[in-house]
């Protein structure tokens, strides 16, 4: 059978969505997104549809590879949203030929690379992405934190309250103690900022740390300044989350295992874990 590759550019969202769905319908996390979601998770993701490309099988979509544009913030490496084929065109080289496309459309807008998340039981895929020349660039945990507040001692006397993005610092080195991953950075807060909860801890009218939470319950950030840590601000951001949410169990996804605070954080708030990922990135 022959393919013809091209980008996603005159691509509607029903047929990309649904070549998504039949892609992961045999993974280890069934995928079956409406259109609704779908669109969010292109706008969370930063895709692009001319850097995006996929395979057709006649007027089918036999395999796909979803890209964002370069990424000046991440060392202009684009994020790699979702690769997948359609469960009777495996085998094929498919991806590999995607991922060719891929690359030769994003060096003349100055890209240097790709990065991407892989779960770390995907052996396939882990295997696969090494053979394209990606390496492993850090481990990231994904868990659930649900129930009962634990208690974790007196507070300090703080406000909490819904912020702008534009309130949040420039400099956010005394904040976080890894860099979010291209999902979870404050772009992917903006591309969803309509539907989007963010709330600042104030001490003094000084913001001292903020949460950042999708619809859905999946926490993009949550932050506080190494100076208040340990006094209940944390919890109080998971509290206002859970609340302006109204999810039963807050998410986290792609949190670096590496980041001994916040995973000290995490684990005495009874989060629970469900999958890891590796971090993956190509340079070129």
């Amino acid at each position: 059978m022959s393919y013809q590759i091209t980008d996603c550019r005159t691509a509607q969202s029903s047929q990309l969505c649904s070549a998504m769905n039949a892609a992961f319908s045999d993974y280890v996390v069934p995928l079956s997104l409406t259109e609704d979601k779908f669109r969010d998770f292109q706008k969370q993701r930063g895709y692009s549809a001319e850097h995006s490309f996929v395979a057709l099988a006649g007027d089918e979509i036999a395999a796909f590879w979803f890209s964002s544009a370069p990424l000046s913030s991440y060392e202009n490496h684009a994020y790699t949203l979702s690769v997948g084929t359609v469960p009777a065109h495996r085998r094929k080289g498919l991806s590999r030929q995607l991922l060719h496309k891929v690359i030769n459309r994003q060096k003349p807008d100055g890209g240097r690379g790709l990065q991407l998340e892989v779960i770390t039981t995907n052996e396939k895929a882990v295997t696969a992405y090494q053979e394209f020349g990606f390496q492993v660039r850090r481990t990231l945990r994904v868990c659930r934190i649900a129930g009962k507040r634990p208690d974790f001692g007196d507070e300090p006397e703080f406000t909490l309250a819904k912020i702008t993005l534009d309130q949040l610092p420039a400099d956010e080195g005394a904040f976080f103690d890894t860099e979010p991953t291209p999902q979870n950075s404050r772009a992917a807060l903006r591309g969803l900022l309509e539907t989007s909860h963010v709330l600042g801890v104030f001490v003094n009218e000084r913001l001292i740390g903020w949460g950042a939470s999708y619809a859905d319950g999946s926490v993009a950030q949550i932050a506080v300044h190494r100076d208040f840590r340990r006094r209940g601000a944390g919890q109080a951001l998971l509290d206002g989350l859970r609340s302006a949410t109204g999810a039963g169990q807050l998410t986290f996804v792609n949190v670096d295992t590496a980041a001994e605070g916040v995973n000290a954080f995490l684990d005495r708030a009874g989060a629970e874990d469900r999958v890891h990922q590796l971090e993956m990135r190509l340079t070129f």
